[in-house]
């Protein structure tokens, strides 16, 4: 009977709630409800406004307010300036900080709790340190990697996995998806962000937008790892075309590309390469540092071996390259590694201890991890098996 009612909408909140779909691919019938309500044409009930909430993943309650809500994630002014949406992040955007920040929360307390030191790496480097050599030896120290590590690891080794795991190692939460929790109709789009990065003392934490390509994933993950070093916060969407960014992106990005393929070692390699045509440099130096062709393509230009064009065709080639593998359809793969992979192991193992200990209910463990009784004790068994 209730879900029948007439209720009345504020005009402030349906304009709120129609800015904030603009983007949206909504549905028609969504769409004209809300055009309808708008103009007073129609009055909705409230098992239609239930129905509107669900389609464009507003929570119920903001519907009944005299005004729009204020909603406040200071992580979006650090946002790069190629993000779409600038003043207007999507829901699953806003869902997706709002996990990660529950997951972070988690993490520091259960760190605290169990009186484990501050991690002296976050924030390390400061405002005015512009050395990029500096900055990338710090971060390959704390990892326990060489310089040329590149030259130690299988040739089939999975690269983001490799960083990932030294990551974990010391202290950082890296996160992986490309939906929103495990909801495959909430796809995240790498127009709106690749990446984002929150600093923390006890749980700094990396999340990578899973879309992206495999070169890519990986870049993003260095670039916001020299972000967590800064102890600054980062929501990343550097589409590598561009030159227009400000000076802190710039270092992040030189830096990340130093840790990758350190520029004395590059510049040798290169010139080693005579026999071969710039391209082929490319190709072979990008299969060599275990990179995608982009930040080897960069190194280039920087050097001085390439042109600016030739360097923009390169990027527009692994754009189109990628463009079209997106048109593939995906497998989906298991269960059990993507939720690992989502949420990460090192968070995973935490949260069973606590568990464990009767610090943590079931129900939160479950919430956080987006399973269930008996997903749960699976994903604890996978994560604590050796890769």
């Amino acid at each position: 009977m209730a879900a029948s009612i007439k209720v009345d909408v504020s005009p402030l909140v349906l304009d709120w709630v129609i800015e904030q779909t603009s983007y949206a691919p909504l549905k028609s019938d969504v769409t004209n409800s809300l055009l309808n309500w708008k103009s007073g044409e129609k009055t909705p009930t409230f098992a239609q406004i239930e129905l509107v909430s669900k389609a464009t993943h507003i929570p119920l309650g903001y519907f009944f307010l005299p005004q729009p809500p204020v909603e406040n994630f200071p992580i979006l002014q650090y946002r790069t300036i190629d993000s779409i949406h600038s003043g207007n992040p999507s829901r699953d955007l806003i869902d997706t900080i709002n996990y990660t920040e529950s997951v972070q929360e988690w993490m520091h307390n259960y760190m605290v709790d169990n009186d484990c030191d501050k991690l002296d790496f976050v924030g390390s480097v400061g405002e005015n340190d512009t050395q990029v050599i500096d900055i990338a030896d710090k971060i390959r120290k704390a990892m326990s990697i060489q310089n040329d590590w590149y030259r130690h690891i299988e040739a089939n080794t999975d690269v983001f996995k490799f960083f990932r795991e030294k990551l974990e190692n010391i202290g950082v939460l890296v996160m992986m998806n490309g939906i929103v929790a495990n909801n495959t109709h909430r796809k995240l789009n790498i127009d709106e962000f690749r990446a984002f990065a929150m600093a923390d003392d006890y749980a700094p934490l990396i999340f990578i937008n899973s879309n992206d390509s495999k070169g890519a994933k990986l870049f993003s993950l260095l670039h916001e790892c020299v972000h967590i070093w800064l102890g600054k916060n980062s929501l990343f969407n550097n589409r590598y075309a561009t030159s227009s960014v400000n000076s802190l992106e710039i270092l992040c990005n030189a830096t990340a590309a130093e840790v990758l393929a350190p520029n004395n070692l590059f510049v040798h390699e290169w010139q080693k390469e005579k026999r071969f045509n710039n391209h082929d440099k490319i190709k072979r130096l990008s299969h060599l540092f275990h990179c995608g062709a982009i930040v080897i393509a960069r190194r280039a230009l920087d050097n001085n071996y390439i042109s600016r064009n030739d360097y923009q065709a390169v990027v527009g080639a692994v754009i189109k390259q990628f463009n079209e593998s997106r048109k593939k359809p995906s497998s989906g793969g298991d269960y059990y590694l993507n939720t690992a992979a989502r949420v990460g192991k090192r968070f995973v193992v935490a949260l069973d201890c606590s568990v464990k200990e009767g610090k943590t209910q079931f129900t939160d463990a479950y919430r956080l991890t987006h399973t269930n009784r008996n997903t749960f004790a699976e994903l604890v068994e996978r994560c604590g098996r050796r890769s």
